[in-house]
């Protein structure tokens, strides 16, 4: 649908954005709210998104509201839709871009490292979602065309070693974002999922304070997008009507190596092909990052075994 940019018009439409007061979050709301879009941003400290929505109102013609809110907690976004509806305000848009990863050997995290990655990369997305339709069927809301927009990752196509906190939480959205667009389109929603590469954003900057060594040496170089880049990206293939949204070539790549039945697709020929070449050269891949990773461990112990 690359010749069309008419399948997603903001224009006088209204969006909530989890996550909104940072990061790609926060350049979605930015670059909606350009598009004479009113944003609702949602996060857990009202001080960080009263600043986000006077920016936003200073840069742009639109209105920002916000309104705080911890949506790992089910029953805090219960009450987030009831303050919705108090500033009148019906949502055409939902997009749910929380999240965050604490890269560590799986061994090396904490309870409140596994805990924190089931609580915001997935209940997050889930609550807003649930509890949002359960509104509008409690209400008895008239149907219209509505949009949910979940974040995964590349992470949800290819895990790899460091990432066991985030990418498992990763697949478990992009499970849901299948779930939903197959129950909730009879109703008028439309589903999209993006599986966003690297991109500069303060979670990136945290990323790499607690990254093992082995996941960098299997992530290779790096040269993330800016999040201005990002958000752009991902409005501009909402606008041409994908619903499998990718943010770089690698990520177009990687999702090629998982083609499934129920994910809407992009360049489906060239997938196809693509598809092909991974399942001859995929084994050969495999082999060569396990090897990293048995030389990585090897390597360890023979430190330890000559400190002491």
């Amino acid at each position: 649908m690359w010749y069309s940019k008419r399948h997603f018009l903001p224009e006088g439409k209204t969006a909530v954005i989890v996550g909104g007061s940072q990061g790609v979050g926060y350049e979605i709301a930015l670059q909606l709210a350009d598009k004479g879009c009113t944003v609702v941003l949602v996060a857990r400290t009202e001080s960080k998104l009263k600043a986000k929505a006077a920016l936003i109102e200073a840069e742009t013609n639109s209105t920002a509201e916000y309104l705080a809110c911890d949506v790992s907690d089910y029953d805090s976004c219960e009450h987030f839709w009831a303050k919705l509806d108090a500033l009148d305000l019906d949502p055409d848009y939902l997009f749910c871009c929380a999240g965050s990863a604490v890269p560590k050997l799986f061994g090396d995290m904490t309870k409140d490292d596994l805990n924190q990655g089931v609580d915001l990369n997935y209940r997050t997305a889930a609550n807003m979602c649930h509890t949002w339709w359960g509104r509008i069927r409690a209400e008895g809301k008239p149907e219209k065309p509505r949009h949910i927009v979940l974040f995964s990752s590349v992470l949800g196509w290819f895990p790899f070693i460091g990432y066991g906190q985030y990418a498992p939480m990763k697949q478990a959205v992009a499970s849901l974002s299948v779930i939903l667009r197959q129950e909730l389109s009879p109703f008028g929603f439309r589903v999209s999922c993006v599986f966003a590469g690297n991109f500069l954003s303060e979670g990136y900057d945290e990323e790499q304070k607690t990254k093992p060594e082995i996941t960098k040496i299997i992530e290779g170089p790096s040269n993330p997008i800016t999040g201005q880049e990002c958000a752009a990206t991902i409005l501009d293939q909402l606008a041409k009507g994908y619903d499998t949204i990718t943010t770089d070539f690698i990520g177009w790549v990687l999702w090629c190596s998982v083609l499934g039945v129920f994910v809407p697709r992009k360049w489906n020929f060239f997938q196809v092909i693509m598809s092909l070449l991974l399942a001859i050269v995929g084994p050969m891949v495999n082999l060569d990052i396990n090897k990293k990773i048995y030389d990585y461990f090897a390597t360890q112990k023979a430190k330890t075994t000559k400190s002491e």
